[in-house]
């Protein structure tokens, strides 16, 4: 199997399966609205608001959590978001496929009649 299939078929079960849909459709929701937070609305204290994805894509973004906090600002917070959502995505799909007891080839022989 060449590299760019095998990334193929890994990208799929992120994307082949109304559960990992349904979950990056939150993870993205939970950072638009973060993301709003933090440029339009003001606030006298710290706004919790930046908690809702990380806690959406933990436990990989709580591992990010240990980094710097100059590593973990801005633009590369997003990126962490990102990346712990697309594992979490790939998990997910590779559990949904289990469950369906799908083995995800299509070289399947036709059962003999």
């Amino acid at each position: 199997m060449s590299s760019s299939r095998r990334s193929r078929a890994v990208l799929a079960l992120a994307a082949d399966n109304w559960l990992s849909r349904c979950y990056l459709a939150a993870v993205v929701l939970a950072s638009v609205f973060t993301l709003y937070d933090d440029l339009f609305v003001t606030h006298a204290d710290a706004s919790m608001a930046g908690v809702w994805p990380l806690f959406l894509t933990a436990p990989l973004s709580l591992l990010f959590m240990a980094l710097p906090e100059s590593l973990s600002t801005g633009a590369l917070f997003y990126a962490e978001i990102a990346l712990a959502a697309l594992v979490n995505a790939i998990a997910l799909g590779a559990l949904a496929r289990a469950m369906r007891g799908d083995s995800g080839s299509s070289a399947h022989a036709a059962p003999s009649a």
